[in-house]
């Protein structure tokens, strides 16, 4: 592979001319954001990207979004449709939808590689079009499929990458080894990356938009192809990336209980549309349900309880020992619930209520439910 001769950016994915060199700070100071994996007490070498020193007051509004849409040649309907939005600096916002919400668009005209039909889009308060270089500096991205070159070792990728934004591999590496190590990638940073699991060139990629700390981070599935005890890592990362830098995390995901674990607001958008713009909890609120469950001894009895909550007008499931009534006054039924029970001999073993999930949330606003 022949390397430009002068330094570009490489930025959403984007070649960009060359910037500014941007500005490093190196200086090793002792961290404790977490544990798990190696500890990051150990990530101390910081690179910053641009143009912000640690320490720094982060923006008010890092994304500005005011009508925004985009519409595609030979499409019935926008791929997003008059969007409207803002995202603090420091706030982690997760981005939900369903296939073909317009997720991808959305975040292609944040990084200034898809120029909207109509509306307006700002990054760091520049036009990420009309002037990329302000717009695109500090961002970082991590995109569900990107560009290695298989035949060659995972850190190689890293220094190619690191040289198409513009930056010295020397002052990077420090900082790409110890992510890289803290993500379970140290064993495998001298093989062909072809010679990776799914899991492994998932992180990898998350390595490769951290080369230095982004003002903006912007994550597309980075959990995809990874089991529990490596979303949890990646999640445990990227809250102190927020936490101890101030960095602005923009994500999607399909395992909607990690956004409502770590997003402080979700943007829920749905055929192109924002359906809300809110807090996980707020969303519940709104949108969500009380509902009781009731556990029978005998799981063939559950679907007798079921019938009997259905024709006292509530709607209920039963699945295995377990029968979920869905209504806020289903309590109220509880002592006819009992009787019919005693009458019947059926073992009642337990009795709760509980409050929807986001993701049944997301399924009722989307009218998705089952």
């Amino acid at each position: 592979m022949v390397l430009p001769a002068a330094p570009v950016a490489h930025v959403c994915g984007v070649v960009l001319p060359a910037l500014p060199r941007l500005i490093l700070d190196l200086r090793r100071v002792p961290v404790s954001p977490g544990t798990s994996g190696e500890p990051l007490t150990s990530l101390r070498s910081r690179p910053t990207a641009g143009g912000r020193s640690e320490g720094q007051a982060v923006l008010r509004d890092v994304v500005t979004a005011v009508g925004l849409t985009k519409r595609y040649r030979g499409s019935e309907r926008p791929a997003v449709d008059d969007v409207s939005f803002e995202i603090a600096g420091g706030e982690t916002v997760g981005l939900l939808g369903p296939n073909g919400a317009g997720k991808t668009t959305l975040i292609k005209m944040i990084c200034g590689v898809t120029t909207p039909t109509s509306g307006e889009i700002r990054v760091f308060d520049a036009d990420p079009v009309r002037q990329p270089v302000l717009a695109k500096s500090g961002i970082g991205a991590m995109h569900q499929t990107g560009p290695f070159d298989m035949m060659l070792p995972a850190l190689d990728n890293l220094r190619i990458a690191a040289r198409f934004r513009g930056l010295r591999w020397r002052d990077v590496r420090p900082w790409a080894l110890e992510v890289s190590d803290f993500l379970g990638l140290s064993g495998a940073m001298q093989r062909l990356v072809f010679q990776m699991s799914g899991g492994q060139r998932q992180r990898l990629q998350l390595v490769r938009a951290l080369l230095t700390i982004p003002q903006l981070l912007i994550l597309d599935e980075p959990s995809a192809g990874l089991d529990v005890a490596g979303r949890r890592q990646v999640e445990r990362f990227v809250t102190w990336l927020r936490e101890e830098h101030g960095v602005t995390v923009l994500w999607t995901s399909h395992h909607i209980d990690e956004l409502e674990r770590n997003s402080q607001r979700v943007l829920v958008i749905d055929r192109g549309k924002v359906l809300r713009f809110a807090k996980p909890r707020e969303l519940v609120e709104e949108f969500g349900s009380t509902h009781l469950l009731v556990t029978v001894e005998d799981p063939a009895s559950g679907g007798l309880v079921a019938a009997w909550a259905e024709s006292a007008g509530l709607r209920a499931k039963a699945e295995d020992d377990e029968v979920r009534i869905d209504d806020a006054n289903a309590r109220d039924v509880l002592p006819e619930l009992s009787r019919y029970c005693q009458d019947h001999a059926i073992a009642i073993t337990g009795v709760s209520t509980a409050v929807d999930s986001l993701e049944e949330v997301f399924l009722r606003m989307t009218g998705n439910e089952g």
